[in-house]
């Protein structure tokens, strides 16, 4: 009896969204796009607690956003708190010849809420990958984009 093979395998996600974008399978698309929105939102609330709050502003620009296959935590807005990378990083100050100390609010973040969201994220490309390999056929499209399947 042949072993089960798993639809996603380590860099399975990029090829299940390139395939996804090649047969211009929108509904899929925006399935991949919410699930990889909701491992994003597991790690704004640990981000809002990391950051440190002056007026309160850089910690409420703190949001989620997604691609299909990539999660994004997003900070800061130009016109409100343009500084979000300075605390983040940490940044050099030429007059007086110092750094200030950087407070990886995000980044330091993903290891914590990586437990949370990891199983969740897993079981939803899963999901996604059985659909399009039902719907398409096959689990993976080689080719060039814009094809649209029909």
């Amino acid at each position: 009896m042949a072993k089960p093979q798993a639809l996603i395998q380590a860099g399975g996600i990029r090829a299940l969204s390139r395939s996804i974008r090649i047969m211009v399978d929108k509904d899929l698309g925006d399935e991949m796009r919410a699930a990889s929105r909701a491992a994003a939102e597991k790690i704004v609330p640990y981000a809002k607690k990391a950051v440190p709050v002056g007026t309160g502003r850089l910690q409420a620009s703190i949001k989620a956003d997604a691609t299909r296959s990539r999660a994004i935590i997003k900070a800061g807005t130009p016109g409100k708190t343009p500084y979000a990378m300075a605390v983040h990083r940490g940044r050099y100050i030429k007059s007086s010849g110092k750094r200030t100390r950087a407070t990886k609010y995000l980044s330091s973040m993903i290891p914590k809420a990586w437990p949370e969201m990891v199983d969740e994220y897993v079981r939803a490309m899963d999901k996604i990958a059985k659909k399009f390999n039902k719907k398409h056929g096959v689990s993976r499209v080689y080719g060039r984009f814009g094809s649209g399947g029909k």
